[in-house]
C-alpha cells in the first residue's frame, strides 16, 4: 500500500465514520437528532453533520490532482468558510451583537481561501460556475429571509433560552445549511 493511499484513508476515515454515526442517529432519533463527533466531546445537529461530511467526502474525492493533504486543506477550509458565512448571516437575523465574532471569522475564512488559492490554484474562473455560486448564495439569502419572516429566529431564541422544548429546526432551516455549503462547490476547479 502506498503512502498516498494510507494518507487518503486516514483523512477520509473520520468523515466516513461520522457519516455512519450520523445516519444511525438520524434513523434512530429522527430529524431533530444530535450526533457526537467521536472522539471529540462535541454534539451537533445530525443533519448539519451529514451535510458537512458529504461535502467533505465529495470535495476530497473529486479534486484533481489527488493529493491528500492538498485536498484535505481545500475541503476543510471551504467548510470553515461555509460556517463563517452561515454564522455571519445567521447573526444578522438572530443577534447582531454576534457579528463581533462572526465578522472576524468571515474575514478570516475569506483570507484563508484567497491565500490557499494563491498557493493551490483552487478557484475556477469559469463565469457559468461563478454565476451558479452567486445564484445559490442569493437562494440561501432568500431562505434566510423566509426563516426570519416565519419567526424561526424568535423560536430559536425561545428554544435556546429554555423557554420552550420545541426545537424549531425545520426542513427549511436545513435547506439554508445545504445551500450555504454547496454554493461553494461550483467555484472549485475539479
Amino acid at each position: 500500500m502506498t503512502l498516498t493511499r494510507i494518507v487518503n484513508a486516514a483523512l477520509l476515515s473520520p468523515a466516513l465514520v461520522w457519516s455512519a454515526i450520523g445516519l444511525r442517529d438520524l434513523i434512530q432519533n429522527g430529524f431533530h437528532s444530535y450526533t457526537s463527533l467521536f472522539p471529540i466531546p462535541f454534539k451537533t445537529h445530525t443533519l448539519s453533520l451529514l451535510n458537512m461530511t458529504a461535502f467533505y467526502i465529495v470535495t476530497f474525492v473529486i479534486i484533481t490532482p489527488r493529493r491528500p493533504v492538498r485536498n484535505f486543506s481545500i475541503a476543510t477550509s471551504l467548510i470553515f468558510l461555509f460556517n463563517a458565512v452561515y454564522e455571519f448571516v445567521y447573526a444578522i437575523f438572530y443577534d447582531v451583537t454576534a457579528l463581533v465574532v462572526a465578522l472576524p471569522l468571515l474575514t478570516g475564512g475569506i483570507v484563508l481561501i484567497l491565500v490557499l488559492n494563491r498557493k493551490l490554484d483552487l478557484l475556477t474562473r469559469h463565469k457559468s460556475k461563478i454565476f451558479l455560486a452567486v445564484l445559490l448564495f442569493f437562494c440561501f439569502l432568500a431562505v434566510m429571509i423566509t426563516l426570519n419572516q416565519t419567526g424561526f429566529f424568535a423560536q430559536v431564541h425561545l428554544y435556546l433560552s429554555g423557554q420552550t422544548a420545541n426545537d424549531p429546526h425545520s426542513p427549511v432551516w436545513f435547506l439554508s445549511k445545504v445551500l450555504c455549503l454547496w454554493m461553494l462547490f461550483p467555484i472549485l476547479k475539479h
